[in-house]
């Protein structure tokens, strides 16, 4: 089963700075869009502010955080996938069609904090999408 994470997962990990995070990424080795980047780019500031680890913690915090990811280029994604993704969720969240894309391509689970595509993605009958606490609760 390949298990695709969005951003909000893996800055809640960075911010957090829980070694169960580790252990957790390690198992699913999880799968993200290049766009995953460009979101912990945006809110890197957040990220080393709210973080609870010092500076150099954070730093050797993020490469274990970031070793077990496999961080996909755009180009992967295929048009189906996007189009599909974009109908889901498209009006809801422009910007995590790519997560939602990346499910879909791979048959895939999104796990995501985001109630809002969550809830959408459903109600349109995608069941591929799980919230990253109750996945936690129910597979760990």
């Amino acid at each position: 089963m390949s298990y695709i994470i969005d951003a909000n997962v893996l800055m809640g990990a960075l911010i957090s700075g829980k070694s169960f995070y580790k252990t957790v990424f390690q198992q699913l080795n999880p799968l993200l869009p290049q766009f995953a980047l460009t979101e912990i780019e945006k809110y890197s500031e957040t990220i080393i502010n709210k973080s609870k680890l010092k500076d150099d913690e954070l730093k050797r915090f993020t490469i274990a955080i970031f070793q077990p990811l496999t961080i996909l280029p755009t180009y992967y994604l295929s048009d189906y996938a996007l189009r599909e993704s974009t109908r889901l969720i498209g009006e809801t969240d422009p910007k995590d069609v790519a997560y939602l894309a990346l499910a879909i391509q791979l048959n895939g689970v999104l796990l995501t904090r985001d109630q809002p595509i969550y809830r959408e993605a459903r109600s349109r009958g995608f069941r591929r999408i799980m919230l990253f606490d109750d996945f936690l609760r129910t597979h760990l």
